[in-house]
């Protein structure tokens, strides 16, 4: 008798890729993350929390309930044919169009760490004992405690899409940055 352990043994990540089962399993995977991804945008449309946090229970319980399903087999070809995709478009070519959205997005991060900073100090120096949350660019201290988040938000996210788009030879240009090098006079 051939049981869910021995399957995976028997077959390749290519055979089971081909099964009902793994099938169902990333159908799960894929309904209940994008349940949990739909459910970030509830609120904005005007759903109450309680609906919210029934569609991330419910996405979390879909997507672990696919484990039945997959199996170490199909967990297996999921992270293989992911992480393969993922590595094939970062450390592939980059092209001229891509580099530039990647600085563009390194710009990004930067303009979002200054404008922090120059909002830092705009408010510490506008700050008095008596008004110690002063009204800082026309903003009162829940808009700025927003604008504060959205922008530290903003600067990381594009940093890390940055990394993502320059690929990986951008980091060994980056590196020599930092490399003395003997010139030959």
């Amino acid at each position: 008798m051939i049981s869910p352990d021995n399957q995976t043994e028997n077959t390749t990540d290519t055979d089971f890729t081909k099964t009902w089962r793994y099938k169902v399993g990333l159908t799960m995977i894929i309904v209940g993350n994008l349940g949990i991804l739909f459910a970030l945008f509830m609120p904005a449309l005007g759903a109450g929390t309680g609906i919210v946090g029934a569609m991330v229970v419910g996405g979390e319980l879909v997507s672990l309930a696919s484990i039945i399903f997959l199996g170490k087999a199909g967990f297996k070809a999921i992270k293989s044919k992911f992480v393969g995709a993922i590595k094939a478009s970062y450390t592939g070519a980059v092209g001229k169009t891509r580099h530039y959205i990647g600085i563009a997005l390194l710009c990004t991060n930067v303009l979002t760490t200054f404008i922090l900073a120059f909002y830092a100090w705009d408010s510490f120096a506008t700050a008095t004992p008596e008004g110690p949350h002063p009204i800082v660019w026309g903003l009162d201290l829940a808009q700025q405690a927003s604008m504060v988040e959205w922008l530290f938000l903003v600067g990381e996210i594009s940093f890390l899409i940055a990394i993502y788009v320059l690929g990986a030879d951008w980091w060994g240009k980056f590196r020599r940055i930092f490399v003395w090098e003997a010139t030959a006079d």
